[in-house]
């Protein structure tokens, strides 16, 4: 997972190898509920943060 900030919308990107990722805020008790999503195609935002999960590859990372 590599991590990236939009300087546009100051959202933090983070590159994924699987398509169900998890989100909390990334700032311990500061952050908000732990939220999960799914990648439905190319990327996902977090609807608290605005986080955004990029998927790297196919989601072939997948553990079933």
């Amino acid at each position: 997972m590599s991590v990236q900030t939009d300087s546009i919308n100051h959202s933090e990107i983070l590159h994924v190898k699987t398509r169900s990722v998890s989100c909390d805020g990334g700032v311990g008790p500061l952050g908000h509920p732990k939220v999960y999503l799914q990648i439905p195609g190319e990327q996902v935002a977090c609807p608290y943060c605005s986080r955004i999960f990029i998927l790297d590859g196919d989601g072939a990372g997948e553990s079933h």
